[in-house]
């Protein structure tokens, strides 16, 4: 939480995230102008049913568990003080998910648009939808390359 009272979100853009790891579910950054699993956008944002964040691989809201992005997530914030000896950086911040990093542009530049559209949306209402996405993290690394250096 910052100075004004708004609730710090990190997105976290990685191949997916386990999203009922007990460290994590009291940080995940929920829409609550969501209705999960009805197959409808309710917040009117442009996505469907994007409780926790967004996949963009199958351009859905439902992430794919996934370990690497489950690790970063804990890092940058898992609850700390509840018994299972792990606390991340920032016990209060939020974690938005994202399921994007990939060798194709354009799942990358949907996986980014959609904490920018977040944040815009946050920016456009006072605070009323959206979040305030504060900062992005991409560790999907050289694995995902696609370039011919020789």
């Amino acid at each position: 939480v910052n100075a004004l009272g708004d609730t710090i979100v990190v997105a976290v853009v990685d191949g997916g995230m386990m999203l009922t790891h007990t460290d994590l579910v009291p940080n995940l950054w929920t829409n609550y102008n969501e209705i999960p699993g009805n197959n409808i956008d309710d917040d009117n944002n442009g996505y469907i049913d994007d409780i926790h964040g967004w996949d963009a691989y199958s351009s859905d809201g439902s992430i794919p568990g996934d370990g690497h992005g489950t690790h970063v997530g804990g890092i940058i914030g898992a609850k700390g003080n509840n018994g299972s000896m792990v606390t991340g950086v920032n016990w209060d911040v939020k974690i938005m998910a994202i399921a994007g990093s990939s060798s194709n542009t354009s799942t990358v530049l949907e996986a980014y648009g959609y904490a920018l559209d977040q944040r815009a949306m946050y920016d456009s209402t006072n605070g009323a939808l959206g979040a305030f996405v504060v900062a992005t993290n991409s560790s999907f690394g050289i694995d995902f390359a696609d370039c011919n250096s020789g």
